[in-house]
């Protein structure tokens, strides 16, 4: 077997469990017996269960489904791009809901970094912006991030009531209305 598929196996083990478990019930050994390798394998891709997780966000939630040339995300396509992004976590509700609240940071910290690259993209992409240093795009990308981030762990402790669409909107009135906050501070 590739060690692509073995890695992929262990990975898919551990979202298997997850249908059923939560994540500090989770033992390397189960993982392992259910991807039928030996522990040894298990961390010869992994250097514990965290970074296991990690894997397991990016390939069932973060990362859009396999396309033939990578997608860049652009002023015109962010919207149903970050719309897909919240798709994948509902269908993936029950591995989300067992894993976070005991990842140790890890969700946050993977997605908080994914979000703040493709906000950072936008910012540059607009001309109102452009005369703006790096770094502080980079950090208001970050910030923005962490915001989004908040709404979307909120969701998901509400059990994943609303639609994406709908959480799209409130990331986004929740940015309008920070910004005009800072607009109105400015002027007084």
């Amino acid at each position: 077997m590739a060690a692509s598929e073995t890695k992929e196996r262990i990975a898919e083990s551990l979202a298997s469990l997850l249908d059923h478990n939560t994540f500090d019930k989770v033992t390397v050994r189960e993982i392992a017996d259910e991807a039928e390798v030996h522990r040894k394998t298990f961390y010869y891709y992994f250097a514990d269960k965290y970074e296991l997780l990690a894997f397991v966000y990016q390939k069932f939630i973060v990362e859009a489904p396999r396309r033939e040339k990578p997608v860049t995300i652009t002023l015109e396509n962010w919207r149903p791009e970050t719309i897909q992004l919240l798709e994948r976590i509902a269908d993936h509700s029950k591995l989300f809901l067992n894993a976070y609240s005991y990842d140790d940071g890890v969700w946050r910290q993977s997605t908080n970094e994914f979000v703040a690259a493709r906000l950072s993209i936008l910012l540059h992409a607009m001309p109102e912006y452009r005369y703006l240093k790096e770094d502080v795009i980079d950090t208001s990308a970050e910030f923005v991030a962490a915001g989004a981030m908040g709404i979307i762990n909120k969701w998901a402790n509400d059990g994943f009531k609303a639609t994406p669409r709908t959480v799209l909107d409130q990331i986004t009135t929740a940015n309008r209305l920070f910004n005009g906050i800072l607009d109105r501070w400015k002027l007084s």
